[in-house]
């Protein structure tokens, strides 16, 4: 099978599936956003995950048919690895770190509260007693 094109064609494919790859390494951040703002159990991981899988499929199999004439090459899977490799060792750890202490934030405030409850508790059952 012949393909016909040039090198600067096959520059062109692999910038675009690296840019790709970034979009992908956005929505990779943005699940990790979602879990740190609202833990959920298990299958809600797992669900989460299997979309994020297919979206990424789905958009490598879209650029493919969009502009390689249907054919999926590997140097187009190994350019959107590459992009969400680059994104996850250079924003996505910015992002990691800050994901992370918003999540000791939530904690510490979460405490907070417990602790204010408590004492407002207590305050009502002693001035609030029942006759």
């Amino acid at each position: 099978m012949e393909t016909h094109l040039t090198v600067q064609e096959e520059l062109l494919h692999l910038l675009r599936t690296l840019l790709l790859g970034l979009g992908c390494g956005v929505l990779f951040d943005l699940l990790r956003m979602l879990r740190a703002l609202l833990p959920h159990g298990r299958i809600a991981v797992f669900l989460e995950d299997a979309l994020f899988s297919f979206a990424c499929c789905f958009v490598l199999q879209v650029d493919a048919w969009s502009f390689c004439g249907g054919a999926l090459c590997w140097q187009h899977m190994i350019g959107l690895g590459l992009g969400l490799l680059i994104w996850l060792l250079t924003a996505g750890r910015v992002t990691a770190r800050m994901l992370y202490r918003l999540r000791r934030f939530r904690q510490r405030m979460l405490r907070l509260l417990r602790r204010c409850s408590g004492g407002l508790r207590r305050l009502r059952e002693k001035f609030c007693k029942k006759p």
